[in-house]
């Protein structure tokens, strides 16, 4: 185990699967850190003890991301196929559940240059673009080309619209969400 994944068990308070901690992008001494107890939890550097503690999901969360403009948004991402929002100002009731992936959920993330939108990788080898502000209709997007697990994903912080995706099929595609579907 990496020294960073021990502190993060260590904080996460939890002998469960260690995944990834997430720093806010308005605070650098807050961060989230997600586990196989199926919470995440908000984290105050400067404290001993989580400040928050969400019961997110009925299984093991695998990702979290702060939203860029509104560091009171979260979206995590599970083992139970969903992705979920969350208003941290008030944790007992997520926003807003997305469902289409037909596997675990391995990474969600909150774009650099649009409040409400959101992408998504996936074990189900999809890559989904997604629009909170949308609730009726939240999915803009989906893209199909890995073979194997989609496992990363990454915004483009310089060029609006384009981001990466990375598999187990050994394969990196760039997504351009302006493109045609089917490209």
């Amino acid at each position: 185990m990496s020294l960073h994944c021990a502190f993060a068990a260590v904080l996460h308070e939890s002998a469960q699967t260690c995944n990834p901690m997430y720093r806010n992008p308005a605070n650098a001494e807050i961060f989230l850190s997600a586990s196989g107890d199926n919470s995440v939890k908000v984290w105050d550097a400067r404290k001993p003890l989580p400040t928050m503690s969400i019961p997110a999901h009925q299984y093991e969360i695998l990702t979290a991301d702060w939203c860029k403009y509104n560091d009171c948004l979260i979206a995590t991402g599970s083992v139970d196929k969903s992705i979920k929002v969350w208003d941290l100002r008030r944790p007992g009731q997520e926003l807003l559940s997305l469902f289409g992936h037909g596997y675990a959920v391995r990474k969600v993330i909150w774009s650099p240059h649009a409040e409400t939108v959101l992408a998504s990788c996936s074990y189900d080898m999809t890559v989904r673009l997604w629009d909170i502000s949308l609730p009726e209709d939240s999915l803009l997007r989906t893209w199909d080309h890995h073979s194997e697990f989609a496992v990363g994903l990454d915004f483009s912080t310089l060029a609006e619209g384009m981001l990466a995706s990375t598999g187990w099929d050994e394969w990196t595609f760039l997504w351009n969400q302006k493109a045609e579907p089917g490209v």
